[in-house]
């Protein structure tokens, strides 16, 4: 994939473990810039093994180097959970 097409037309599907499914759908990778971006990997099933993690976000890095993209990512096995204090 050209740097090019890599900028145009990329669908995204986010599964949550819950009822529902959240599809998020990215344009262009300017729809990242500034953005922060949470990839669960693995199920309760299937939980995700650090080197699986790893090779997540190694590939995400380097397709933002790539494209020269600036979102803050963060990768994470699937029960991960945020709050603000």
């Amino acid at each position: 994939m050209s740097k090019e097409n890599g900028k145009e037309d990329i669908e995204k599907k986010i599964l949550k473990k819950s009822s529902s499914e959240k599809i998020v759908k990215i344009n262009k990778f300017s729809d990242l810039e500034g953005k922060f971006l949470l990839v669960k990997v693995g199920t309760v099933d299937d939980r995700a093994s650090y080197e699986q993690i790893k090779d997540v976000e190694d590939k995400l890095i380097k397709l933002f180097k790539d494209n020269n993209v600036n979102c803050l990512t963060f990768v994470t096995h699937h029960a991960v959970d945020f709050s603000l204090l």
